[in-house]
């Protein structure tokens, strides 16, 4: 068991020592102590997507970057290769789903809502393999909205019932009888909304008012009761010119032991609380205060003795940044009593401090500058660029309310971004007020005193293979495997030993229809189809079972709204579509399926050659010192060594380097090459280890193949025994701006895309620049990210380009 974390907050108990008496206890052997650290012992991880809308119309792409973080320290996680993202309708049934792959804590890709989406709400979630290890909402989930213009003719304007969902929540879960109590409030309408501005009288049996209050923007407020057991309570709410009555539904207990805190300045007040009633029993006895996040904690004996009320101030600077939980436990480890409070010092949020546009032609360049960035740590941007006037950008969290925030709590969070932008003193107290209402935290005491949880799922760092022998052969038969280039892997040789009958092949990172290509070595055959049995893992994407807490994007409605305005009334969708989907393959997707095609049946790493290779290096020589060759070519030689190989040199000097082929042909003077023209290349296959060469290949082999030669070449076809994966990565495409039929109508500037941005990196002196296609109008940029190991990103900027 490890030992009390010499944490900062220990400076506190010490403190609070002096102040109030209290002792702390040596509880090496505490059942609360041992669960804990059994529990949370394990690494943790949360991610966060920032999407590039929150409502979509059908034949748009919906753009996503994905940030993993580590949930304990809050930087970018390294564990991790692999993350799931799937499309779930509101039945949960599957629409789609991808495995992506994960660099730096940073993924992006994108889903095109297509002819699978209706019309209707869909919750984006993204999860890990270890994720399904554990009980928290570390995953994400966020609603979104899709339109189908064609059967719906409207944005309906949601109506609201006459009803209201009016929840009444004593500070430490349960009120008690005699002392005075805080009672949070939270009333919402029937789409789970919070009613701002609700007024409220609580009244006992005769009527008479005990206490009043008013909810805020979210629907949230708070009130103090000094209840008694044999009195009935009433809430009167008045909202939108409605009453409504309801009961405050809640049991007040003789005896007890409640928990308030009360933040002042630096400090944080916690007062354990209890009745005259109560006392006299609990003197002498031992309860238990813990504070922790899930990670830390400290923990503490408290006693009462001859009052009712005991006191702590505890510095918000001993305590861990973000949320922090404080739990009371009675004599036999029992948790009693929990409140939450956050703690904002800690969190470092960049903001630009000089935006800039600049028009030439058809093309706007964006710079943002920032100050304080370290270019040589992870760093990476987001970027969504909306029309200035956008109505579909409705997202409740940003990265730092669901990295800080969201993955304590049990419930949804209205608008949770709210708390952490131009952060003040009104929105700290607010914030309070809103963890006044959550009750318990996600970290339930039950699941942790079962046991540690059951770590089957693993982390996962691309996909692994495990090559069986068949029963047939024999430990006579030579067992050496090569596994071919393909794409970016590099070709790979196994040996087993004898007894062996398996082997693994780990960090794949296969994409799209990626084969697996394996040859047998023999010595006296060569090169041979491998007969191998794979098995891949994962093979399938996981489904998520833990239960996903989330809200609607939230539109524009009035109480009452009897009136359907039709957003879409400009356009005939009989006979014009407002948005023409367009389906064009990026030119990476065209080099992957080249070099996925040119790479069938080779035992080297295959460079396509594009048309920016043909303008960056004018000849087959300045493209091979790119690859990593030193290359003479002047003066009518043409001779090359390959500088990961040290190749060596004859006594008089001359160099030793790899043999070359043109289009299958071996050529053995290489002055042909002499200037020669990368006009004149296809692809080329670099085998630097000379695999399937023989003696000629000691040296490495260049194979050049002429742009009119395409793919034929099936020089090793018969060689090779090819393994169709059935999980791979998804490649990651180009996002499309669709067309509009007007720039200037209230569609497109309500629900119109400009760009999307899914990885903008900050460079040395400080500025992230992208380019976008010049719009018409302004345009407003939603920018979140990560950058100098720790910090946040997150800002909406408007930008005139008049």
């Amino acid at each position: 068991m490890k030992a009390i974390n010499s944490l900062p907050l220990s400076q506190t108990i010490f403190l609070l020592l002096l102040c109030f008496g209290l002792s702390i206890s040596a509880q090496e052997d505490s059942e609360v102590l041992e669960a804990y650290e059994d529990y949370t012992e394990a690494a943790r991880e949360v991610v966060y997507m920032h999407l590039n809308k929150s409502t979509y119309i059908k034949g748009e792409s919906i753009g996503f970057t994905a940030y993993v973080m580590d949930k304990k320290d809050k930087k970018p996680s390294l564990l991790t290769t692999n993350l799931y993202v799937s499309i779930e309708d509101e039945n949960k049934n599957v629409i789609k789903q991808k495995l992506i792959r994960v660099d730096d804590g940073v993924a992006s890709n994108s889903f095109e809502v297509d002819s699978l989406f209706s019309s209707g709400y869909y919750n984006v979630k993204a999860y890990t393999n270890w994720m399904l290890n554990f009980n928290e909402q570390n995953h994400y989930v966020e609603s979104v909205r899709i339109i189908n213009p064609e059967t719906e003719e409207y944005i309906e304007e949601e109506r609201i019932e006459n009803t209201v969902d009016a929840q009444f929540l004593p500070e430490s879960g349960h009120l008690l009888s005699g002392v005075i109590n805080n009672v949070g409030v939270v009333i919402k309408d029937n789409l789970g909304f919070g009613i701002p501005n609700a007024k409220g009288e609580v009244v006992d049996s005769d009527n008479q008012i005990l206490s009043t209050f008013e909810t805020n923007k979210f629907g949230i407020g708070k009130f103090q009761l000094l209840p008694s057991t044999n009195e009935t309570y009433k809430v009167n709410i008045t909202s939108a010119n409605k009453d409504f009555t309801v009961n405050l539904d809640q049991n007040v207990e003789p005896r007890g032991i409640i928990m308030s805190l009360k933040s002042l300045k630096s400090k944080v007040f916690v007062s354990l609380i209890t009745n005259d009633e109560t006392l006299e029993s609990i003197k002498g006895n031992r309860y238990t205060l813990m504070a922790h996040n899930g990670d830390n904690y400290d923990i503490m004996d408290i006693y009462f003795t001859d009052e009712t009320v005991v006191t702590k101030a505890i510095d918000y600077i001993n305590t861990a940044t973000g949320v922090n939980i404080l739990t009371l436990f009675n004599g036999e480890d029992k948790p009693i009593a929990e409140r939450l409070f956050f703690n904002h010092n800690g969190i470092d949020v960049l903001k630009t401090n000089d935006l800039s546009a600049s028009r030439k032609r058809d093309t706007v360049t964006v710079n943002l500058g920032f100050k304080g960035i370290n270019s040589e740590t992870i760093n990476s941007l987001s970027v969504s660029v909306l029309p200035e006037e956008t109505k579909s950008y409705n997202r409740h969290n940003n990265i730092v309310s669901y990295t800080y925030l969201q993955p304590y709590l049990r419930g949804y969070i209205e608008q949770a971004k709210y708390y952490f932008t131009d952060v003040d003193a009104k929105k700290q107290y607010e914030l309070d007020n809103l963890l006044l209402t959550q009750g318990w935290s996600s970290y339930d005491w039950n699941t942790i005193f079962q046991n540690a949880p059951n770590q089957t799922h693993t982390f996962e760092q691309g996909i692994r293979l495990k090559a069986n022998l068949a029963s047939d052969i024999s430990d006579n038969d030579d067992n050496s495997f090569l596994m071919h280039a393909v794409a970016d892997e590099e070709p790979r040789i196994f040996s087993l030993s004898e007894g062996e009958n398996s082997f693994l092949i780990d960090n794949l990172f296969p994409v799209g229809s990626d084969k697996i290509y394996v040859s047998k070595m023999t010595k006296v055959n060569g090169l041979l189809p491998a007969s191998l049995y794979f098995q891949s893992f994962p093979s399938a994407i996981p489904r998520l079972t833990t239960d996903s807490r989330t809200l609607n994007p939230k539109h524009d409605y009035k109480i009452e709204a009897n009136i359907k305005p039709n957003v879409f009334k400009e356009f005939n969708f009989d006979e014009v579509q407002a948005l023409n989907e367009v389906v064009v393959q990026s030119e990476l997707d065209r080099k992957r399926t080249k070099m996925r095609e040119f790479g069938k049946h080779k035992f080297g790493k295959i460079s396509v050659i594009e048309e920016e290779d043909r303008l960056l290096f004018n000849t087959l020589g300045q493209f091979l010192v790119s690859k990593g060759f030193n290359v003479i070519d002047n003066q009518g030689e043409f001779a090359v060594e390959d500088r990961m190989y040290f190749a060596d040199r004859t006594p008089n000097g001359s160099r030793v380097g790899p043999e070359f082929f043109l289009d299958g042909m071996y050529i053995a003077d290489t002055q042909i090459f002499y200037q020669y023209s990368l006009t004149n290349v296809g692809y080329i296959e670099i085998n630097r280890q000379g695999i399937g060469e023989g003696a000629r290949g000691a040296r490495g082999v260049i194979k050049i193949y002429s742009s009119t030669k395409g793919s034929k070449s099936t020089n090793n076809q018969d060689t090779v025994q090819d393994f169709k994966l059935p999980l791979s990565f998804s490649a990651e495409k180009k996002f499309y701006v669709p067309k509009y039929q007007s720039y200037f109508s209230d569609f497109y500037k309500g629900y119109g895309v400009i760009g999307w941005e899914p990885k903008v990196k900050i460079d040395e002196k400080g500025i992230a620049s992208f380019k976008i296609v010049k719009p018409r109008g302004n345009i407003k940029l939603f920018i979140e990210g990560i950058a100098n190991d720790g910090s946040f990103v997150f800002e909406e900027k408007a930008i005139s380009l008049n």
